[in-house]
């Protein structure tokens, strides 16, 4: 099987169009979308999700469909709780839309199976963020936590923290197991950590120690994961192995920015090369 790999466009309209060329231009039928399809200006993020979805995203959506693309993927942290409804009202329109988030699709003898959640970090909107064991809470950049579209105080998310949210342990153990004989390939949104895949601009590396042993002892084919655009420009890494699963990374550039970071897949012969298209 041969696909686009990306993550993390942000509504970018330049960046869509030059997946969507990519693709025809390469007679590659499946695009995997590792999370973060929507605008996220902070403060008319709501309002913007929702218009995009209805809008380009929705007739972007009709130009696969046109071409005979598949669209395999997830939504990312930065993509809306109170938005998710509209968008997955808009996408059973389109029968080569297929949201793998906490499910699995089987296509061409690969198990797809992808996760949209991230640990916590220290900024304000928490939509699709959990704990994991021996994260301690990062110190807030805000006064105020927003989670699902409702603002909440630091003090009231630490206690949600210690009896609500989920732990990402309890989330990947929950996931579909993949198909007896077929690659599995899971797309998770958070990178795992201690292979290079999650270095940020300050020196951080807020990966996932959790994503990290699930892979590692999973025994899958591959792993795909975005989150932090920056971590190949930082450690100069885009793919690594956790076991014998082969991880990936590919970064991104920010909004408005090229290229377009992208990794091209065929599963068939063992081949994965990374992109930049300006």
């Amino acid at each position: 099987m041969k696909f686009i790999y990306a993550s993390d466009i942000h509504g970018d309209i330049k960046k869509f169009e030059k997946l969507l060329n990519l693709s025809i231009q390469n007679n590659i039928k499946n695009i995997v979308f590792g999370g973060d399809l929507l605008p996220k200006k902070a403060d008319k993020r709501e309002p913007l999700q929702r218009e995009f979805i209805n809008g380009y995203l929705k007739e972007f959506y009709k130009k696969l469909q046109e071409q005979d693309i598949n669209f395999i993927g997830i939504l990312g942290n930065d993509d809306m709780e109170v938005v998710e409804k509209e968008y997955y009202t808009m996408i059973i329109q389109f029968p080569n839309i297929i949201d793998i988030d906490g499910k699995k699709a089987d296509i061409d003898e690969v198990s797809f199976i992808g996760l949209n959640k991230v640990v916590d970090t220290p900024f304000m909107r928490k939509d699709h963020v959990v704990v994991e064991d021996g994260q301690e809470m990062p110190e807030q950049f805000s006064e105020k936590i927003l989670i699902n579209g409702k603002y909440i105080t630091v003090e009231e998310w630490r206690k949600m923290r210690e009896n609500v949210i989920p732990k990402m342990e309890d989330c990947l153990e929950s996931l579909p197991k993949p198909t007896e004989g077929n690659k599995a390939i899971y797309v998770l949104h958070d990178p795992p950590a201690g292979i290079g895949l999650d270095n940020c601009f300050d020196g951080s590396k807020p990966g996932s120690k959790a994503i990290a042993k699930f892979l590692k002892n999973s025994n899958s084919y591959m792993s795909l994961h975005g989150h932090i655009h920056e971590a190949q420009k930082f450690s100069g890494v885009w793919n690594g192995k956790l076991g014998n699963t082969i991880c990936i990374q590919a970064g991104q550039t920010e909004f408005g920015e090229l290229p377009l970071h992208y990794v091209i897949v065929d599963t068939d012969r063992d081949y994965y090369e990374i992109g930049y298209e300006n």
